[in-house]
């Protein structure tokens, strides 16, 4: 039941994660005007607005007019929805659950927009990096309202070491960004990459984040290979890297002890 109510929960979230990526590129109100046929302009209805299941009786098409509706909505809600079943296997129902769910349904947000508009919006961006940097005391709090929390100085030291390791890659980034930029007299590394890395530190911790930043460099070897000159958006790579090593987190840190031991 408990993975049931994470998979409709992320549905749920999926639903409004597609409202953001439409309208934050295009600087629009997230709430007004309601959802709408984007075709006919007919606001929809709430059986209309059904995360997944609408699309699928609908046939991908509006109900009005009958233009085609985009696979990229339901996808993004199954995907969601995956990302909560998931995180809910690996965490358990609660607060790092919820925390950590709704900063990778931001990641997949991030990753869309990046891939579709070569921008990532500081708003989606930085809402990321603090639900990491503050996700010990959302579970303070959720562990106050069960009656059962830790010693202050658990939350306060898993407080400061997110902040730390945020601040590390934050600022590894800002370094290499610049070096590289004098080697190449060009832009490698913005702004939200910098903000990125700075969410990965913080959610993974090392040397997690420093696996996830190798997974994720592999992985974008081959595109901007056959890229060439064009353009290659990096955030959705570092946001694959950081979700592989995250579910797969214990057997990467065995694999590095046995390097390193």
């Amino acid at each position: 039941m408990s993975l049931i109510f994470a998979l409709f929960i992320g549905l749920a979230i999926g639903s409004f994660l597609n409202v953001l990526i439409v309208r934050i590129p295009k600087s629009e109100n997230i709430a007004f005007p309601p959802s709408h046929c984007p075709k006919c302009g007919n606001a929809l209805k709430w059986w209309h607005n059904i995360p997944l299941v609408s699309w699928l009786l609908l046939q991908g098409k509006c109900a009005y007019c009958k233009s085609p509706i985009s696979r990229i909505y339901p996808t993004v809600e199954l995907i969601t929805g995956l990302i909560f079943a998931l995180l809910a296997m690996k965490l358990g129902l609660g607060a790092e659950w919820f925390v950590t769910s709704l900063i990778f349904s931001l990641l997949l947000a991030l990753s869309i927009i990046d891939f579709k508009y070569y921008a990532v919006p500081d708003s989606l961006n930085f809402t990321a990096l603090g639900l990491a940097l503050l996700a010990p005391l959302f579970m303070l709090g959720w562990d106050l309202a069960l009656g059962e929390p830790k010693s202050f100085s658990f939350y306060q030291d898993m407080l400061l070491l997110k902040f730390k390791d945020a601040a590390i890659m934050a600022l590894s980034f800002f370094v290499l960004g610049f070096a590289v930029k004098k080697i190449i007299k060009k832009d490698a590394l913005g702004e939200a990459d910098i903000i990125i890395a700075a969410t990965m530190g913080a959610l993974l911790g090392f040397p997690l984040v420093l696996i996830a930043i190798y997974v994720s460099a592999i992985m974008a070897i081959v595109p901007a290979l056959f890229a060439r000159n064009h353009m290659v958006p990096f955030v959705p790579f570092l946001a694959l890297g950081t979700w592989i090593v995250y579910i797969f987190s214990d057997q990467f840190i065995k694999w590095w002890g046995m390097i390193y031991a």
